[in-house]
């Protein structure tokens, strides 16, 4: 197993922002294993395949706009690395602005593709009286 390293966990970090930001599916997607799990909730079954991973992807492409984020790396450690995520975007149907705070656990193979993508998250509308998160 090849460890990961911080430089490599906050490239990959970087990628998914900007895939994200981009409303790139296929950049998204190819961030992920041809076998990775994507776990959004841990309540719910976790999307198996890169190409689940970039339907996924794509639907958020269709149904979200003016997105940013940043990021905060917290950990890694041998292929785990542990992340601070806090997105803001909008609802194209609603026109609602939402804010997303949550954590990231990514778990990388040796090719340095993430191969078990696990989130926790709470939202909020944004609301204009409330300090900004990014």
């Amino acid at each position: 197993m090849t460890p990961l390293t911080p430089a490599a966990f906050d490239r990959w970090m970087a990628a998914y922002g900007q895939a994200s930001a981009a409303d790139d599916p296929l950049a998204s997607a190819q961030l992920f294993s041809q076998d990775a799990s994507y776990h959004e909730s841990p309540f719910t079954a976790p999307l198996v395949g890169r190409q689940a991973i970039y339907d996924y992807w794509a639907a958020g492409a269709q149904n979200l706009t003016d997105k940013s984020s940043t990021y905060e790396i917290l950990a890694v450690r041998e292929n785990l690395g542990i992340a601070r995520w806090r997105s803001r975007f909008v609802v194209k149907a609603s026109a609602a602005a939402v804010i997303l705070d949550c954590i990231f656990v990514a778990e990388f193979d040796d090719a340095g593709l993430c191969c078990r993508f696990r989130e926790w998250w709470h939202s909020r509308a944004d609301d204009p009286t409330h300090e900004a998160i990014l």
